[in-house]
């Protein structure tokens, strides 16, 4: 993307989010990017989706008694976020912070349509919180995320209990999968959002591939935004090209 192409959000702080279907590789991402950053001494924090303590032991709970719908579920996802949003997010902007985060309002977006809840909440939400300065989504194969997961043994969560259950039901992981895939694709294509965010798609390559494209991303990135005073440590921003 060509410096002309960026939108620069004016706000305070850097929200950088990485998103994509289970299995994508996107946690490798993060945690790579975080170091970097850190260790160039930027002031950055990571925040995870859904990662309230009590609103998890409410969900589990619900979910071993066979409670778990899809609409309890979606509401009890927006209400970890709202709680990590004014506690978390907006305070560590506000301080500069460059903000990384593991999941965002779009993973709470594509897992109500793909359990079949409720848009309208999802929706309102997505349309006053605050806008990420970049996307890096992870456009995989559905596939292969999917042999990923079964490689690593890994379970899928969903509310309708019987697919944890039941092995003849695993192929529902797969269809879960492509359906939330399918919603970030619809969601990213929206003309409106492209127009408030920069979109940077992260296809399969190498590890070192991959960490090519996000770094180049995040130093231009940073490189503009440091024009508005965001930044002054011109040192550290040129250590990313190393």
């Amino acid at each position: 993307m060509g410096k002309e192409n960026y939108f620069i959000n004016k706000q305070k702080g850097i929200l950088i989010v990485f998103e994509g279907i289970s299995g994508c590789g996107k946690s490798k991402g993060v945690e790579g990017l975080y170091r970097e950053l850190l260790g160039m001494g930027f002031k950055t924090k990571v925040i995870e989706w859904n990662s309230n303590c009590v609103i998890r032991k409410i969900v589990k709970r619900l979910h071993s008694m066979n409670l778990l719908t899809s609409w309890i579920y979606s509401i009890l996802q927006w209400i970890s976020f709202l709680i990590h949003y004014f506690s978390l997010v907006r305070p560590s902007l506000k301080q500069d912070y460059i903000l990384i985060a593991d999941r965002y309002i779009y993973t709470g977006r594509t897992r109500d349509t793909a359990n079949g809840a409720r848009q309208d909440i999802g929706k309102r939400i997505s349309k006053w919180v605050r806008k990420p300065d970049l996307i890096l989504f992870y456009d995989v194969d559905v596939q292969v995320c999917y042999e990923r997961i079964e490689r690593r043994g890994k379970v899928l969560f969903h509310p309708n209990r019987k697919v944890q259950c039941n092995e003849v039901l695993k192929k529902e992981n797969l269809r879960y999968l492509e359906a939330m895939q399918c919603e970030y694709l619809n969601l990213f294509r929206d003309p409106e959002l492209k127009r408030e965010t920069n979109i940077i798609d992260i296809p399969l390559v190498s590890s070192d591939g991959t960490r090519t494209i996000i770094r180049n991303t995040v130093e231009e990135y940073i490189k503009l935004k440091s024009g508005d005073n965001f930044l002054t440590d011109d040192k550290a921003v040129s250590k990313m090209s190393r």
